[in-house]
C-alpha cells in the first residue's frame, strides 16, 4: 500500500505489516527519548488508577500488572514503584515457553531500587525477557489493571504488537472487569489502525501528551 510521503504514516487501508515497519522506524529513532516521557505516562496511569480505585471501594486487592521493557518501550518502573508505596501487589508477564500464555507473577519489591529494577536479580524467561526471579505465579483473573506496551496504538483502543502474538493471546483471557491500559511516545500514537477479529482493545491509552479512552468501547 501506498505511504502518506509527508510523514510516512501508512494510509489508512494498508496492512499491519506496514505500520508496523513505519511504527518499528518511528521506535528507533524516538529510542532515546523513552526513557523521558516514561515519567509522566507513569503519572498518567496512576491517575487512572486512582479514580478506578476510588470508584471501586469493593476492590478487595488491588493489583496491576506491568513489563520488562525493552528498548524503545516505555518503562513502566516509576509506576511499579507508586503501586507498590500505594499498597498494591506488582506483577509481570512471565514465560515458561514460547507456545505457553503469559503467566502473570507477582514480584518481591526487594528486586526494586527506587525507579530502577536490580537486573542482577533477573533472570531470562522463554521470549529472553528479565523477569525477576523471586516472583509467585497469580491467577490472571485477580487482576485489577494490565499494562500493555506496543508498537503503535489509535484512538479506540486498538494495539498493534510485534507480531508474535503473545499479548493477543494474554489478552484474550482477561476477565471483563480489568483494566487494559496501553502506552506508546505520543508519535506512536495513529487515528485507526487496521484490525481483525481476535484483536482486543485498550479501555486506556495513555501517551506523554494525552490520555484516551477507548472511542470503541471495549468488551
Amino acid at each position: 500500500m501506498p505511504l502518506n510521503t509527508s510523514n510516512h504514516l501508512p494510509t489508512p487501508d494498508a496492512s499491519k505489516s506496514a505500520f508496523r515497519a513505519w511504527a518499528r522506524q518511528v521506535s528507533k529513532s524516538q529510542a532515546d527519548h523513552t526513557a523521558a516521557i516514561s515519567g509522566q505516562i507513569c503519572a498518567n496511569i496512576a491517575a487512572i488508577l486512582r479514580d478506578h480505585a476510588a470508584k471501586h471501594s469493593d476492590l478487595n486487592k488491588c493489583r496491576i500488572m506491568v513489563y520488562m521493557p525493552i528498548r524503545g518501550e516505555i518503562d513502566p518502573i516509576m509506576l511499579a514503584s507508586w503501586a507498590i508505596s500505594s499498597g498494591w501487589e506488582v506483577c509481570v508477564g512471565w514465560g515458561s515457553s514460547r507456545s505457553s500464555l503469559l503467566q502473570p507473577v507477582a514480584i518481591d519489591p526487594a528486586c526494586m531500587a527506587g525507579d530502577t529494577w536490580h537486573r542482577d536479580q533477573c533472570e531470562p524467561d522463554a521470549w529472553d525477557m528479565a523477569v525477576p526471579r523471586a516472583h509467585v505465579p497469580v491467577r490472571t483473573a485477580t487482576l485489577t489493571a494490565v499494562v500493555v506496551p506496543g508498537l503503535a496504538f489509535d484512538r479506540h483502543g486498538h494495539r498493534l504488537g510485534r507480531g508474535a502474538g503473545v499479548y493477543d493471546r494474554f489478552l484474550a483471557t482477561l476477565a471483563p472487569h480489568t483494566l487494559r491500559i496501553g502506552v506508546i511516545p505520543n508519535a506512536q500514537l495513529v487515528d485507526a489502525l487496521p484490525t481483525e477479529p481476535h484483536d482486543v482493545p485498550m479501555h486506556f491509552v495513555t501517551t506523554e501528551q494525552q490520555t484516551i479512552a477507548a472511542t470503541t468501547p471495549a468488551p
